[in-house]
């Protein structure tokens, strides 16, 4: 075995080569996850529907099922972010096992050691690679979203436990683990149920129950859902961001975010000329937007990119990015896409002013040169001339 290969697989090994070690091994461990969870599920499903005696009886006897089952429901949701190695995942992809052996050690009978025999398995399985799991902020909408179906579980978790508990001081009376969890969410959702509490610490119960689960749930609901929601405005926003770009007629492209980019714009739209800038990052995009400049994110030596800001329909383009080889490059897409189209480029090396021409600008600016003459024009401008000014320069 050579030094590399040593390297490779070392645990500690400083060329970090240990973390991709373990993200091969998501994919099994996320499977191994969402199959105890089914195990779990299915065993709390049955522990609740066939009556089996514990081996010993305590107060916690027949109280397994929801343990086992909304535990095996964790456990399915934290596969997925077990795959993506994420380390709340790992915390809680063992909390859950705790719980379940927990119960089964309150509550012994043959599917509650089932289900604390599955969950020792997952616990030996994934705890070696506690290293692997370094992926994902311990903070963050992720975590955020993991947390809120963690406090949702246990939210109708307490619900079962507590109306199974207190079935006797609710009329009709609370039996089975299925009425448990219909009387749980039916009082979370806000709907009612003809269960009425009886007593100060049924009521006292149902209001604990009100005040934590709603307010989890409807977290939940908020937190889950936020993505997809904002995925749904960005579609618009693009929708609406094309259509923009289809009326532009006779327009001007900016090409860039430089300086000599923004100061374009703004003369432009002082002039009243409809322009857009085509800039290639994000923040930008939404600073310039934010400035009232119609912006389109893209790289401007792209053919595709430049033809999303109407380069057909457009009566001149304007290469002013910082980089004198990105303007040459955006200067020969857009002469390939529209020969007819005028377009001039800025240089800020003024050896470059040349090439830009040849390779299909219709003016090279070089910005140095043109602010060294005007500041040399106003330099030697006789003292006390009353006339109009050639340059854009002001005086006192």
């Amino acid at each position: 075995m050579d030094v590399a290969s040593a390297q490779e697989g070392t645990p500690n090994s400083r060329g970090g080569r240990a973390r991709p070690k373990g993200s091969d091994k998501g994919s099994t461990l996320a499977l191994a996850t969402a199959g105890t969870g089914l195990f779990l599920l299915a065993m709390g499903f049955l522990s609740a529907f066939l009556i089996i005696p514990d081996f010993y009886r305590d107060s916690l006897s027949g109280y397994d099922p929801p343990f086992d089952a909304l535990m095996g429901v964790l456990l399915v949701a934290l596969a997925f972010r077990v795959e993506e190695q994420s380390a709340v995942a790992w915390f809680f992809s063992l909390l859950a096992p705790a719980f379940t052996i927990l119960i089964a050690v309150l509550s012994p009978n043959v599917f509650s050691l089932a289900s604390a025999a599955a969950a020792t398995g997952l616990v030996v399985l994934i705890f070696p690679f506690r290293g692997g799991f370094y992926r994902g902020a311990v903070t963050g909408p992720a975590s955020t979203q993991l947390m809120v179906v963690v406090a949702a579980i246990l939210s109708l978790l307490f619900g079962m436990v507590g109306a199974r508990y207190l079935g006797d001081q609710f009329v009709p009376p609370i039996r089975g683990w299925p009425e448990a969890l219909y009387f749980t969410v039916a009082t979370i959702s806000t709907n009612g149920s003809e269960y009425s509490p009886l007593s100060d610490g049924a009521r006292s119960f149902v209001v604990v129950l009100i005040l934590l689960g709603v307010g989890t749930f409807l977290s939940a609901v908020v937190v889950l859902f936020q993505p997809f929601l904002e995925r749904r405005l960005e579609r618009i926003a693009q929708r609406l961001q094309r259509a923009q770009m289809e009326e532009l007629r006779q327009h001007v492209i900016v090409c860039g975010e430089s300086t000599t980019a923004r100061a374009a714009a703004e003369v432009l739209r002082a002039e009243g000329i409809q322009s857009v800038l085509l800039v290639p990052d994000a923040t930008a995009v939404e600073r310039l937007r934010g400035e009232g400049f119609a912006t389109q994110l893209g790289e401007s030596s792209s053919e595709e990119d430049l033809r999303a800001v109407g380069i057909a329909r457009a009566r001149a383009l304007v290469a002013a990015d910082d980089s004198d080889a990105e303007n040459l490059l955006t200067v020969i897409t857009a002469r390939g896409i529209a020969a007819g189209l005028r377009i001039v480029a800025v240089a800020t090396v003024p050896g470059n002013v040349v090439k830009l021409r040849k390779a299909g600008a219709n003016e090279a600016v070089s910005a140095i040169t043109v602010a060294a003459k005007l500041v040399t024009a106003a330099a030697l401008e006789a003292p006390g001339l009353s006339g109009g000014h050639t340059h854009p320069i002001s005086h006192a």
